[in-house]
């Protein structure tokens, strides 16, 4: 044990906290120091020095008073048993963090999306799709349009009811094109086509306006699987260009009426 003895005040600046905060550790039982002065000042010896380091350890990795109490009170475990577990702690810590922001970019790009379901909501409708990582992306590209406030503003009335049913609808449709594409239909066919139109349609009612020239400019970010969310080539590779050529050939077939 160290024979040497600290003030308070001297202890206070050794450690980087306040007189105060040592004043109330003791005053709650939680570091009492050893000895007192002559005149009754507080005197810290270096274990009780140690002690406080752990203390402020076990704070800063958020341990409630009862917690940080229990882990002074065990006897059984040496100072290099308390090293190694505050480093596994801290590791614990330093791992979750990475975790804890992407968590937090997910939630900021869903809204970004104007998407306001819980997180097991958005789990449920859209599983484990890339929709929230394109938000920035999107939004950079499109923020300032008409279009994509109409988007944001639609989205974020939608409850996770909705959500399913918007999405079964676009399934639909997208099923239907695969399984034309599948059988070696050409996208100019008048069927193929028709899916285009029911596809633009699907947009209009429930996303942003979307005319003939709106669904002819969106191809070129489905040609580039610049979707949000689940691009046509991540279904099938081809799908993409079919999609973009489908949509052309109906722009061009109803512009022409």
């Amino acid at each position: 044990m160290s024979t040497e003895e600290y003030t308070v005040g001297v202890v206070a600046k050794m450690a980087g906290v306040s007189v105060r905060t040592l004043h109330h550790d003791d005053e709650i039982g939680l570091l009492e120091p050893e000895g007192r002065s002559s005149t009754g000042y507080r005197l810290y010896t270096g274990d009780d020095v140690r002690k406080l380091q752990r203390i402020l350890f076990y704070r800063e990795l958020d341990f409630d008073l009862e917690a940080i109490r229990a882990l002074l009170a065990d006897q059984a475990s040496t100072d290099v048993d308390r090293l190694h577990q505050q480093r596994r702690l801290l590791t614990e810590r330093i791992a979750r963090h990475p975790a804890m922001v992407a968590l937090i970019d997910k939630e900021l790009n869903a809204r970004t999306l104007g998407i306001t379901l819980t997180p097991h909501e958005r789990l449920e409708v859209f599983g484990s799709s890339v929709l929230e990582e394109n938000a920035a992306q999107a939004e950079e590209r499109w923020g300032g349009s008409e279009l994509w406030q109409q988007r944001k503003l639609r989205a974020s009335a939608y409850s996770a009811e909705d959500w399913l049913e918007i999405r079964a609808e676009q399934s639909r449709i997208h099923l239907r094109v695969l399984d034309s594409m599948n059988a070696g239909i050409p996208a100019t066919d008048s069927s193929v086509m028709d899916l285009a139109e029911e596809y633009r349609l699907h947009l209009h009612r429930r996303f942003h306006d979307c005319d003939y020239g709106t669904h002819r400019s969106a191809t070129e970010s489905y040609l580039a699987n610049e979707r949000i969310g689940l691009n046509f080539d991540d279904v099938a590779p081809g799908l993409s260009r079919y999609v973009h050529d489908a949509i052309i050939a109906n722009t061009e077939r109803m512009m022409d009426v």
